[in-house]
């Protein structure tokens, strides 16, 4: 859920305006200090069941609705004497280019062909939990843009000989887009193959009220610093998606500074998505 970088004689100078501890809002908020959306617990909740199932899984949401940070705490939380986790955050979108970081993550040497490379990686994760106790489990980060030929990839080296027994998992994160993607005849035997599909939702209003509470509170400033009012607008112009709430926040913020308030109420809040060129369409 990541915001505009500000700089940090801006940040000092919101800190010291508000007297903020910490910037709220801000990118980069750890795992460990994620809000606690029901959106995001029931997430939570579907994918530590299905990393008992084993086997493919899909997450998907909206841009910014928080589908990375959800999936830091998941893997984060996986015990490590049980599971084996290999990450991609930038998916190469070809089938040789996925295949050769595949076998970069497995330690296994690269090779020119891209059946070597195929049967290499599928062997090393086939025998993985003989050889080395642990699950492997593959996180696919911001997949959407993943080819069809690639995702093929994908389902060719999940088949195992018997499909009730899976040798390790896959765990694809991506918007919506994917799905269309998944649509292609072509994968209809990934689309059949999969164990779990969750979807993350954007906010509803109490949830985009209590984020706002959440990361006021973090920052160890009044909670009531962001008006019932302009959480209420700050919903209605992003939708309860969290990226976007980060966004618009922040940017009251600084002009409450601006302006040299000490609250951000629902009239502040409305102007400033109304001149921002990227919410003023917003109802």
């Amino acid at each position: 859920m990541n915001t505009p970088t500000v700089p940090k004689t801006h940040k000092r100078r919101l800190q010291a305006h508000f007297g903020f501890t910490g910037l709220p809002f801000r990118k980069n908020v750890s795992a460990s200090q994620m809000f606690d959306s029901s959106a995001q617990r029931e997430l939570l909740h579907g994918l530590n069941l299905w990393a008992d199932i084993h086997g493919l899984a899909l997450a998907t949401g909206p841009t910014g609705a928080g589908k990375s940070i959800t999936l830091r705490r998941f893997v984060g939380e996986l015990p490590s004497d049980r599971y084996a986790v290999f990450r991609f955050n930038q998916i190469p979108t070809t089938p040789a280019g996925f295949l050769r970081a595949l076998c970069r993550r497995l330690d296994l040497r690269t090779r020119s062909y891209v059946s070597d490379m195929f049967d290499a990686a599928k062997a090393c994760l086939d025998t993985w939990e003989d050889r080395i106790g642990t699950h492997p489990v593959i996180v696919m980060d911001d997949a959407e843009g993943m080819r069809t030929e690639t995702l093929d990839l994908v389902r060719r080296l999940t088949a195992g000989e018997l499909d009730d027994h899976n040798r390790f998992s896959v765990l694809l994160a991506a918007t919506e887009r994917l799905l269309v993607t998944l649509r292609e005849p072509v994968l209809a035997p990934l689309r059949t193959r999969f164990a779990y599909v969750g979807v993350l939702r954007a906010f509803g209003i109490e949830d985009t009220r209590n984020y706002v509470r959440f990361h006021l509170e973090h920052a160890t400033a009044d909670p009531a610093l962001f008006s019932d009012q302009a959480a209420t607008a700050l919903f209605h112009a992003t939708e309860g998606v969290p990226r976007a709430i980060n966004q618009l926040a922040l940017q009251a913020l600084i002009q409450a500074v601006v302006d040299g308030r000490d609250k951000v109420d629902g009239k502040l809040m409305k102007r400033v998505i109304h001149h921002h060129p990227l919410y003023s369409n917003a109802k």
